[in-house]
């Protein structure tokens, strides 16, 4: 079993990459439909991070502790 510490620098540069990819569909959608409430705005941000794993175990860059 992997150290807390091993397993945290192993997966936080793709939590920064989520959180980079929610911000990044935010501003997309703001900049082409105009300002969303905070509701569908967290929505967008839900469906976005429930995505990503999956996109990413997709495309074979999925860390261990995600396959």
């Amino acid at each position: 079993m992997a150290s807390f510490g091993s397993r945290l620098v192993r997966l936080l540069p793709h939590y920064l990459v989520m959180i980079a990819s929610i911000f990044a569909v935010l501003i997309a959608i703001q900049e082409f439909y105009g300002e969303l409430g905070f509701w569908a705005s967290f929505a967008v941000a839900l469906l976005v991070a429930a995505a990503y794993p999956f996109v990413v175990r997709r495309l074979g860059l999925a860390p261990d502790s995600w396959q």
